[in-house]
């Protein structure tokens, strides 16, 4: 198999090299100015949450907890992203799925979605790649619906996040961008051409304990575009591309400042 993937570091290789990720080549590429409030509300939220403990507990360890406290909370949230997308990428390719109690609320939202709009899936949660700008992903959904851009192929990306952010654009750009797929059998396929981008913001239908950071929120899965035709596509596409482009000369930059000068040894240098 040309492209395969390690879910337990989330790396992808391409003819045996190792390739980046679409979603970490925007992540490493563009600003995040929201983060570092973000990051200090979790400290804060988790110092409140463990007030009673923090004089009994080492200063290190309580700073070590608050420092690395929004890291906790990302990755509990992505661990239920990803049930979500696997419990929805069953339903895709079987019509049918066992569901826990505890993603239920999500799943019970997203059936009613694919109802209303009439989805039909054409392929879910495959691996994608491309050569010429050497990158890989895997998109959630190529579907059709009569409702949308006239029944064409679309591509639809599953969010779970408090809420979708812009960079689903480049996201999804870059997979519909990509040279080929990858099927069932580990076969390389033609990336087939989709008509738009859009994306499902997938909520609970209930804001009941946890469920209360979507906030006000449409209940359940609400649908939103992200790029109706082939131009507005590109125009993400170029997007991606800079961010990767950024992402990619990371270690360079780092090296343009090298050991401070000394006038001897600048002088021997000139001479």
């Amino acid at each position: 198999m040309s492209l395969t993937f390690n879910p337990s570091n989330h790396r992808y290789r391409l003819d045996g090299k190792a390739v980046r990720g679409v979603t970490g080549l925007i992540s490493a590429g563009t600003p995040k100015d929201a983060l570092i409030p973000w990051a200090a509300e979790q400290a804060g939220l988790w110092a409140i949450e463990h007030l009673a403990e923090l004089p009994h507990m080492d200063p290190d360890q309580a700073v070590r907890e608050m420092k690395f406290a929004h890291k906790a909370v990302r990755d509990a949230a992505a661990i239920k992203g990803t049930a979500v997308h696997g419990i929805a990428q069953e339903i895709h390719e079987t019509g049918e799925a066992v569901v826990d109690d505890e993603h239920m609320p999500f799943i019970t939202g997203y059936l009613d979605f694919l109802d209303a709009w009439q989805i039909t899936p054409i392929l879910a949660e495959r691996p994608c790649a491309s050569r010429k700008h050497w990158y890989a992903g895997t998109f959630d959904l190529i579907a059709t619906s009569p409702l949308i851009l006239d029944g064409k192929p679309v591509q639809i990306d599953l969010k779970t996040s408090k809420r979708p952010r812009s960079e689903v654009a480049m996201q999804t750009a870059a997979y519909a961008k990509a040279d080929f797929y990858v099927d069932a059998n580990g076969e390389e396929q033609p990336m087939p051409e989709v008509a738009g981008n859009l994306v499902a913001h997938v909520t609970p239908t209930d804001r009941d304990g946890d469920h209360a950071r979507y906030g006000d929120a449409p209940l359940g899965t609400s649908l939103y575009m992200v790029a109706p035709d082939a131009v507005t596509i590109g125009t993400h596409f170029d997007w991606f591309l800079a961010a990767a482009y950024t992402a990619k000369n990371t270690t360079a930059r780092d090296r343009v400042i090298g050991d401070p000068m000394t006038p001897t040894g600048h002088l021997a240098d000139a001479a």
